[in-house]
C-alpha cells in the first residue's frame, strides 16, 4: 500500500487557511449518532501561514481560535 500523500495547504492568500484534525469519538461516552458527535469534537488546528498549531475540546473553542486568527489574517492585510 502507497504512503497518504501529504495534505499542501495554500499559502500567502487573502483568507485564512488552516488545517484541521479531528479525533475519534471515545466508543464508551458516545452513542455514535450525528448529536454526539456534534457534542464531543476534539482535535488540533494548525495556521498555514505561521505553522502555530492549538488544540481544541469542543465546538466553541474551535471557533474562537479560528476567529482570534481570521482577525488577525485580516489586521496583516489591511497593514499591507
Amino acid at each position: 500500500m502507497a504512503a497518504p500523500k501529504p495534505i499542501e495547504m495554500k499559502r500567502g492568500n487573502k483568507g485564512l487557511t488552516v488545517k484541521v484534525n479531528l479525533w475519534a469519538l471515545d466508543k464508551y461516552k458516545a452513542r455514535f449518532d450525528s448529536e454526539m458527535a456534534r457534542l464531543w469534537v476534539k482535535g488540533m488546528v494548525t495556521h498555514a501561514d505561521t505553522g502555530e498549531e492549538k488544540f481544541f475540546n469542543d465546538p466553541g473553542e474551535l471557533i474562537t481560535i479560528l476567529a482570534k486568527w481570521n482577525v488577525e489574517k485580516l489586521r496583516q492585510l489591511k497593514r499591507g
